[in-house]
């Protein structure tokens, strides 16, 4: 057979094999509902970005405090680059441990109030570590509970890579509605005894602008000798007297026997971490797989992440000028007519609108005025729910937000939602 025949014929077999990828990806595209993945042409973690040959106001970005191009952050990363290269070789366990990635352990452990803590690469690997490992035997039947036996209880509110990690354990994964404290409860009575019973909730909300109510959580989860783990990606740097998240937000430091944090919101980086007990800690190191079996953050990165949590941690004006910004967001969109989701204490405005088209189309009209703010909508929010979670930075100016507001006001009116 020739050549041109042979491709031919495996041209053919490879277009039958993946119809259904492309049909499915087609039909998206069809509905309008396939993301659009503009090209950024300048740092999306400024307040203004550039795309297309064109300004936009950013009000999509977690840099929350502004810490992406904070100096003393910016240096310690150049230092470090100098002397450890652009990446770490290897996990911790073969030939990655360098002495700065002991030294960020430390002091997340200490931000966070908590006895130990361990990092990795991404936030996601951090979610989808911890509960295989809380659960499941990782090395033959070694573990303290039999495989299947665990019981791992989430807020149906809490993000994506949560219900990603426990479905990579064996654990029976029980939902319960969103904040609803008799609901936790009565689940959580019912959950067999057998196994571990962890209870998964989410520090702050960012989609739904809100924050957990902890201090009853805790009580439930002592009372009942559960597990608590708590998300708390988007409360940290934000939430508490010193941006110690959720948990310090209540005076409740130390109280959870897990705390998973990201860098690449707040702290302006990326990465994540588990914090908590010494003891579970110790555990993990050898349990947790993305720990175990992938590269470790890289240095540079470590050792900018160490200067961030120290900015935070004396960043009262930072987190002021977020929350100024947030106020004048929130009380801008509400004036106009939008409907703003959250109780106020969390530094975020999702702009309710629904229809999931219709948040598309809001979104391409908004780009158009000069604002970057995709929508969320279905699957990452449930159906008849899209949004558009205008996120502050306290690096925005007052010139800035109200740039902003004039956009969602054209746009609002040109599409009847507001008046």
């Amino acid at each position: 057979m020739h050549s041109e025949a042979i491709d031919s014929a495996s041209a053919g077999r490879a277009a039958d094999k993946l119809h259904r990828y492309r049909e499915t990806a087609d039909l998206f595209e069809d509905r309008g509902l396939y993301p659009e993945y503009h090209r950024l042409d300048s740092a999306g973690t400024q307040p203004t970005c550039q795309i297309g040959g064109r300004e936009l106001v950013t009000l999509c970005s977690n840099n929350y405090l502004g810490l992406a191009h904070h100096p003393r952050v910016l240096d310690a990363a150049r230092s470090t680059l100098e002397v450890h290269g652009t990446g770490p070789g290897g996990s911790r366990c073969l030939c990655g441990n360098v002495d700065v990635l002991e030294d960020l352990d430390r002091a997340v452990a200490d931000f966070m109030g908590t006895e130990d803590a361990i990092t990795f690469p991404t936030g996601y690997m951090a979610n989808l570590s911890a509960f295989r490992a809380l659960t499941d035997p990782f090395l033959g039947t070694v573990h303290p509970y039999a495989q299947g036996t665990g019981t791992v209880l989430c807020d149906e509110g809490n993000h994506a890579t949560v219900f990603d990690g426990v479905q990579l354990s064996s654990a029976r994964r029980v939902l319960f509605q969103h904040n609803d404290l008799e609901d936790l409860e009565r689940r959580l009575s019912w959950a067999d005894r057998k196994g571990p019973r962890v209870v998964v909730v989410e520090g702050t909300y960012s989609l739904e602008g809100e924050v957990a109510p902890l201090p009853e959580i805790v009580e439930i989860c002592d009372r009942h000798g559960a597990i608590l783990y708590i998300d708390d990606a988007h409360g940290l740097g934000v939430l508490g007297a010193h941006g110690g998240g959720a948990l310090q937000h209540f005076g409740l430091e130390g109280r959870a026997d897990l705390v998973m944090g990201s860098f690449d919101k707040a702290l302006g980086g990326t990465g994540g971490f588990l914090a908590g007990r010494r003891d579970l800690i110790r555990y993990l190191r050898i349990a947790a797989r993305a720990y175990m079996f992938s590269s470790a953050v890289p240095a540079a990165m470590a050792a900018a992440m160490i200067s961030a949590l120290e900015v935070t941690r004396g960043g009262e004006l930072l987190r002021r000028r977020l929350r100024r910004n947030y106020e004048i967001l929130r009380t801008g969109l509400e004036s106009l007519g939008f409907r703003v989701l959250g109780d106020g204490t969390v530094p975020v405005a999702p702009a309710l609108l629904g229809d999931e088209n219709l948040a598309v189309h809001f979104q391409k009209r908004l780009f158009q005025q000069g604002v970057f703010a995709p929508a969320f909508r279905w699957p990452a929010v449930p159906k008849g729910m899209a949004r558009i979670r205008v996120t502050p930075m306290a690096t925005h100016s007052e010139e800035h937000l109200r740039r902003a507001l004039d956009a969602f006001a054209v746009v609002g009116r040109e599409l009847r939602l507001v008046a």
